[in-house]
């Protein structure tokens, strides 16, 4: 409705609208006209209103929806890494004893075979040893027959005839003449009084097989040690030393550079029917070779 001027008293101007005046009033229909509208109006911001506020509402549950995820997501993330963690963790102990399990088990066979070869070479060595004493006193033995055969013999060659005119030696000269007969080693060892008790060798770890048998070597050169006996064990071997006679082994042994610590067991000095026990503790330095003579 259009305005025909400020100064113009037939209508009037209400929120906008100019409504014409009547003779009761105001027009009636542009009244109702101006309702309607207002109504409209009213109608249009209450349903924007609604609008923004199912907006309002939808952001918000979106919102709510979207941290309520983001948590689930969060913890099944933490319980997935826990589980993977669990699982790797798991995989890596089960390794770990699988490699224990089989560098134990390598270890052991390689104990047993270094044990077993050890023992070979010890059973080795000592049969050797025994083999070359067993020489040794069947050559002393031949040469001690030999020496009793070629006296007599000897002895006849040289008489002269006026000797085999002699009488018969008396006993005096009979005692004479078997005191100068020679006496083999053995003859040595089954006329003595009484044999002496034998003494053992208990060889502590670290063992060197070297060094036990310089041992050997050294003890059987003794004039005073009738036999040794090396006793194959791979962990505590032992020599069995039997002396002609009472010996002092510790101060014997104590100056080679083989041995660095001697002691009596004392566990087993009582007992008078094992033999002396002596544990020897070989020396970890290596011990220097003599150089060969030019």
């Amino acid at each position: 409705m259009g305005k025909n001027g400020a100064n113009d008293a037939s209508f009037i101007e209400l929120a906008g609208w100019e409504i014409n005046k009547v003779k009761d009033g105001l027009d009636e229909n542009q009244v109702v006209s101006l309702i309607n509208d207002l109504i409209s109006q009213r109608d249009q911001l209450v349903q924007r209103t609604e609008h923004f506020t199912s907006l309002t509402k939808l952001a918000e549950r979106t919102v709510s929806e979207a941290d309520k995820l983001a948590e689930e997501i969060k913890a099944q993330t933490v319980e997935q890494a826990k589980n993977e963690t669990a699982r790797l963790m798991a995989e890596a102990e089960a390794k770990a004893r699988q490699i224990e399990n089989e560098t134990q088990k390598i270890q052991l066979e390689l104990k047993n075979s270094v044990q077993g070869l050890f023992s070979q070479l010890l059973s080795g060595l000592d049969d050797l040893t025994q083999q070359v004493k067993a020489l040794q006193e069947e050559s002393e033995q031949k040469l001690a027959r030999s020496l009793d055969k070629d006296t007599p013999v000897t002895t006849e060659a040289n008489k002269t005839p006026a000797d085999s005119r002699e009488p018969a030696p008396t006993v005096s000269q009979k005692d004479t003449e078997e005191k100068t007969e020679p006496v083999s080693a053995t003859q040595n060892r089954e006329t003595s009084d009484q044999p002496n008790p034998d003494l053992e060798l208990e060889i502590l770890p670290p063992l060197d097989i070297m060094k036990i048998m310089e041992i050997v070597s050294y003890l059987d050169s003794l004039p005073e040690i009738e036999n040794t006996e090396l006793i194959p064990n791979t962990e505590r071997p032992s020599i069995i030393v039997s002396p002609r006679e009472p010996i002092n082994l510790i101060d014997i042994l104590s100056t080679m550079p083989e041995i660095a610590h001697l002691e009596e067991d004392s566990a087993e000095a009582a007992d008078m029917s094992k033999p002396k026990k002596i544990q020897v503790s070989l020396s970890p330095q290596p011990v220097p070779q003599e150089a060969p003579k030019g």
